[in-house]
């Protein structure tokens, strides 16, 4: 990209925001390549290392894309912190705001590949905006169940996870196999109720998604959603609550249009 001379590298990010995207796809296709490797004769691997003279084998060449996406954002802490003028301290931090979101893209894309059974419509989703780990309550119960909840623009899909499996050994390296998930359900935005505090406790790390049919004004299941943390409650809550206003505000304009 050109950059103009009196501006600052964080300009060279927020530019080419839209190829950062190539990280996640390379991170979500790279337990695919490991696999591949661990499968080719290792001699002709080291002869092709041996004849162009690399000091590192071509493992450790496919791990630079990933562990430099993880360096971007402490490059720009620094360029910020010694950056003396305030219009380049914004542009980099602007930047820096772009590259903590590419590993988390990357990281969800990777955990979204590994989700089998779905038959739906994956437009009918949205764009993926985040997903964790949760024990989930349905309808009162007493025992929680693990779910994989992953966050759309338009719907909030449950999946659950598959045991894992064990680590693949390829020379110099453990391979973690991809995560795997089971759809269990989904639920469009239009059809959910949120309760940010269970029983009014705002310590804990529990919230509550309601699903309401059509016409219905009692809810036809609930799921209390423990986290691991008040600070994973708080920013699933925060999304929740914000694409809920979105959605609101969307309807009630569509409402005003038709009257009119």
């Amino acid at each position: 990209a050109v950059v103009s001379t009196q501006s600052t590298g964080g300009a060279v990010f927020s530019t080419n925001i839209k190829n950062f995207d190539m990280y996640a796809t390379y991170c979500k296709n790279k337990p695919h390549s490991e696999n591949f490797l661990s499968g080719v004769e290792m001699p002709f691997l080291s002869q092709c290392q041996k004849e162009l003279n690399h000091v590192l084998d071509l493992s450790s060449y496919l791990l630079k894309p990933v562990q430099r996406i993880m360096k971007y954002h402490l490059i720009l802490e620094k360029l910020i912190k010694y950056s003396r003028s305030a219009k380049r301290k914004e542009e980099l931090s602007q930047a820096l705001k772009i590259m903590a979101q590419v590993p988390r893209y990357a990281n969800d894309a990777i955990h979204l590949m590994g989700l089998e059974g779905f038959t739906g419509n994956w437009d009918d989703l949205g764009q993926l905006l985040q997903q964790e780990n949760f024990l989930v309550f349905v309808n009162g119960g007493k025992k929680p169940t693990p779910r994989q909840i992953f966050i759309f623009e338009r719907a909030v899909l449950f999946s659950k996870p598959a045991p894992p499996k064990k680590p693949l050994q390829s020379r110099k390296m453990s391979i973690s196999p991809s995560p795997k998930y089971s759809y269990k359900c989904h639920y469009p935005l239009s059809q959910l109720g949120l309760t940010r505090f269970v029983q009014d406790d705002t310590n804990s790390v529990q919230f509550q998604l309601s699903v309401f049919k059509k016409d219905q004004r009692n809810a036809c299941e609930s799921f209390i959603i423990q986290s691991a943390s008040t600070a994973v409650r708080d920013r699933w809550v925060e999304r929740i609550e914000s694409l809920l206003f979105s959605q609101f505000t969307i309807l009630k304009s569509r409402a005003a249009s038709n009257i009119l």
